[in-house]
């Protein structure tokens, strides 16, 4: 049933530092991720790691980490964390 929901997004990952110490996000598309993506109206929990998050999706793909960024539309969302346990990677985007 989420199979049917999941799409091919574009993302973008998080790289070197500039100059300022903090990481930039690539200019080019890192390549594109299977993933269902549905948004949050209410906080997951109090947790801190989930106090953004606006965004959760379900993706079967091992390499997605906190560095991704996937362009949803006209938005981009950050990959905040993810829950690897499970058949499916439970992950938690903020707005950028």
């Amino acid at each position: 049933m989420i199979n049917a929901n999941m799409r091919f997004y574009d993302y973008f990952t998080f790289g070197a530092a500039d100059e300022y110490g903090q990481a930039k996000l690539s200019e080019d598309i890192k390549g594109s991720i299977k993933i269902a993506i549905f948004t949050t109206a209410q906080g997951v929990t109090d947790d801190i790691r989930y106090k953004n998050a606006s965004y959760i999706g379900l993706t079967n793909d091992t390499n997605i980490n906190d560095s991704y960024v996937i362009q949803y539309g006209a938005e981009k969302l950050k990959a905040q964390y993810v829950q690897p346990q499970g058949r499916l990677k439970q992950v938690f985007f903020v707005n950028i």
